[in-house]
């Protein structure tokens, strides 16, 4: 593994996915998907197969050559508990990035880990020169979302008024940015 990994912040650790982190995401692909009400529940999820075969690929591609950025990096607890993973993709255009976090295991959830793993995660992403804002997209009816957004110091910078249909009700899609300064005014754990 290399180096810099695993990233530490006060109770999270941040790492490469492993081998042995497919058991647990069997299990929340497939039994306990609650989590899954949350996040883009509006989205057609693949199948359990398909998203293993991702994983898997993604650790064959790692091993084979590791990259210089990652943009997946699973969650562990001080403990050495797997509880989930953050993620960063492009939204729009390619050079607007955003940010996003699961926790499946619901006892895993309000301890902190979220805040701390996305923190984290933002100062590594912001280690890059080239990234001078992050985004996160949410909908309305995600409030642990939106709150951990809020906590963080994202700015809501876009509302589409009733675009997300959840479980029969329509809800609106939220976008949020924090610029590279703001978060390292706010974040003075990390520095530059």
């Amino acid at each position: 593994m290399n180096n810099l990994f695993p990233l530490r912040y006060n109770n999270i650790a941040l790492r490469p996915m492993c081998e042995s982190d497919i058991p647990d995401d069997e299990k929340w692909f497939s039994v306990e998907t609650e989590w899954g009400e949350w996040d883009a529940p509006w989205e057609e999820n693949s199948t359990v197969e398909e998203r293993l075969e991702w994983r898997r690929n993604v650790l064959k591609k790692n091993a084979d050559t590791p990259p210089k950025f990652y943009g997946f990096l699973d969650m562990d607890t001080d403990e050495g508990r797997h509880i989930g993973w953050v993620t960063c993709y492009t939204i729009d255009i390619d050079d607007v990035i955003a940010v996003g976090i699961n926790i499946p295991p619901p006892d895993a959830r309000r301890k902190g880990y979220g805040k701390n793993a996305l923190l984290c995660y933002m100062d590594y992403i912001f280690s890059r020169k080239d990234v001078e804002e992050l985004y996160t997209q949410t909908w309305s009816g995600n409030f642990p979302m939106i709150k951990l957004a809020e906590v963080i110091g994202f700015t809501e910078i876009g509302r589409i008024k009733g675009i997300r249909k959840v479980r029969g009700g329509r809800y609106d899609a939220l976008t949020f940015s924090m610029s590279r300064n703001d978060f390292y005014e706010r974040h003075t754990d990390f520095s530059l």
